[in-house]
């Protein structure tokens, strides 16, 4: 329902849109609930740990919920690449379940577990439909850097602000306050391969980019918004 609705609004006017849509297909809690549910959990062969009867239900519908995610996911696209008008679509996920306490118990899987997919795609009109971001700047990102990444996928004239967003990207391409399980609830860092960073290792261009970064979310945040009035966030005149 979600995606038709999408696919009716983009449809009503040739004007220029930004339609944000979340959907709760797979959100908690998961109760078995699909009929002929084919998707099994079994522990792995070496597991210290046997997973629960009620985990491995979650797991399962959760699965389940994902694989008809795929296939609508696929069908709204095809519907996308049908309209002729150019359309980018940039679709993630912003936290996976807590449902694998099992997996969780093992500090190694932390990062894994806050980690989801997303992609950045433009229909057959745009022209960018056949554009794919290098792997070095696609890889590994934050939901931060998304409105930079898709000015890049469209080649497109950019403001102060996402120039510093491409900039920071390059020197950190993944920032997350993950307070949750990080010990004193400092930011998580993450290279072009998804490995953590060490802040102290950053080159002195890279601190000087998140200093910068720190004080354009103060001022945006509870500061006097003085990046604002002084055009920050404007795109360049046509």
């Amino acid at each position: 329902a979600p995606y038709q609705s999408t696919v009716e609004e983009i449809k009503k006017t040739d004007d220029n849109q930004f339609l944000q849509v979340i959907t709760m297909q797979n959100h908690m809690p998961y109760n078995d609930w699909y009929k002929n549910n084919e998707f099994t959990v079994s522990d792995s062969a070496d597991a210290e740990h046997p997973l629960a009867d009620n985990e491995k239900e979650s797991i399962r519908t959760y699965a389940k919920g994902m694989e008809l995610t795929d296939e609508a996911t696929k069908q709204f696209l095809e519907e996308l690449d049908a309209i002729d008008k150019p359309i980018t679509v940039v679709f993630y996920g912003d936290h996976l379940p807590g449902i694998y306490t099992t997996a969780s118990q093992d500090k190694k899987n932390e990062l894994a577990l806050h980690e989801t997919n997303y992609f950045i795609w433009s229909n057959a009109a745009s022209k960018s439909h056949d554009t794919k971001l290098p792997e070095a700047d696609a890889a590994y990102t934050s939901s931060n850097f998304f409105m930079a990444q898709a000015a890049q996928q469209l080649d497109s004239k950019i403001s102060p602000y996402l120039a510093l967003l491409d900039e920071l990207h390059a020197a950190v391409p993944a920032i997350s306050r993950m307070g949750s399980w990080s010990s004193d609830g400092s930011p998580t860092y993450l290279n072009s391969k998804g490995e953590p960073i060490d802040p102290k290792s950053l080159s002195a261009e890279a601190k000087q980019l998140l200093d910068d970064y720190r004080m354009v979310q103060y001022d945006m945040t509870v500061g006097e918004n003085y990046l604002q009035q002084m055009g920050f966030m404007d795109l360049p005149k046509q």
